[in-house]
């Protein structure tokens, strides 16, 4: 074969192009589904795997990790940790999950109808979650759950609830709640109950942070924030800050919080969006109330993302990770608005 001659040079250069691009490509393909199998979010299609390969512990770790970090946590995440726990858990452990499962199977269908047919013995057990209520947290709970049925859950408006069946519902909505007084592990407590309630994205109704029977939140856009002294626990200070509005919000809220003294306990709650104009400052200062960045927002950790529900109830000074919070995503493509619930109960135990 006469290399020289130009036809077989041109057919030898297609050649080597073809199979650089097929190199390329069958790179390119391996390369884009490695990432994609490992994208966090997609911790479920990579549990499922390890489950498929005999791998039950690893599929487990997969599940809770997704569990801890992407919230509202979907119904089909729920079957799946139901599927390979089930011949594992106690029966009153079971019998939560499975509850979860129900509310949030009732939540999904929320976001498509007003009218759903709901079972009212899914909040009716021998489960001792909130025993007792006093007449202050009975009303707060009430009210808080009118204007939560407003427009997040207006599918529950005609269901004459409890006030325990209410928070019951709340808690296996995914709400996280800290018993007997104390906030999460933060070793500091609050000598009344506390609720907050965060509605993501304009279509919410609001925060609501419920404190001795006074709602601290609000329907306008922001970050409410309320500052108790330890206990004996008095009302310090308490403010809205519009950070989807302005960077000068940012700093004006990082201000307020930075003049908190040490073991005084912050109560926040987003109303639609407060994210746009989150400065590294603000973040770092409202983690050094016990919070922590769980979520991931684009492949980075953070405390939560645009258009997010976020509670929580935190401790200035407090570890990271140790103070009790909630968040919910945003997902502008789905009717769901983002629904985060945070509490901490003087009675009441976790099943």
């Amino acid at each position: 074969m006469n290399i020289d001659n130009p036809r077989i040079k041109v057919v030898i250069l297609w050649g080597i192009v073809i199979v650089s691009f097929f190199v390329f490509w069958v790179s390119h393909t391996y390369i884009s589904d490695y990432q994609e199998f490992n994208e966090p979010r997609n911790y479920l299609i990579r549990a499922e795997y390890y489950f498929q390969e005999g791998d039950k512990e690893k599929a487990l770790r997969e599940i809770e990790f997704g569990m801890d970090t992407f919230r509202p946590v979907p119904s089909e995440t729920l079957v799946f940790l139901m599927k390979i726990r089930k011949d594992k858990l106690e029966k009153n452990i079971y019998n939560e999950l499975e509850k979860k499962y129900k509310i949030t199977m009732l939540l999904e269908k929320c976001n498509y109808s007003e009218t759903v047919q709901f079972d009212n013995a899914v909040l009716s057990s021998d489960e001792v979650l909130f025993p007792s209520l006093s007449k202050t947290t009975k009303s707060s709970v009430l009210s808080s759950w009118k204007l939560l049925t407003r427009s997040t859950l207006k599918c529950m408006q005609t269901e004459n609830l409890s006030e325990k069946q209410i928070l019951n519902f709340l808690y296996y909505a995914g709400g996280v709640f800290s018993f007997h007084s104390t906030i999460g592990k933060t070793g500091a407590s609050i000598d009344d109950d506390v609720i907050v309630i965060s509605e993501g994205s304009e279509e919410g109704s609001g925060a609501q942070i419920w404190f001795q029977g006074r709602n601290f939140g609000g329907h306008r856009r922001g970050f409410y924030v309320l500052i108790l002294t330890p206990p004996p626990c008095k009302i310090y200070r308490s403010d809205r800050f519009d950070i989807w509005d302005s960077y000068t919000e940012a700093v004006k809220m990082t201000r307020f919080l930075e003049e908190v003294p040490d073991g005084y306990i912050g109560i926040f709650a987003v109303a639609d969006e407060a994210s746009e104009n989150m400065t590294e400052e603000l973040e770092h200062t409202l983690l050094s109330f016990g919070f922590a960045k769980r979520t991931y927002v684009r492949r980075e950790l953070k405390l939560f993302g645009y258009g997010y529900a976020f509670a929580g109830i935190g401790v200035k000074g407090a570890n990271n990770g140790t103070a009790p919070q909630n968040w919910a995503e945003y997902d502008p493509s789905k009717k769901r608005i983002p629904l985060a619930v945070c509490g901490v109960m003087k009675g009441g135990n976790k099943p």
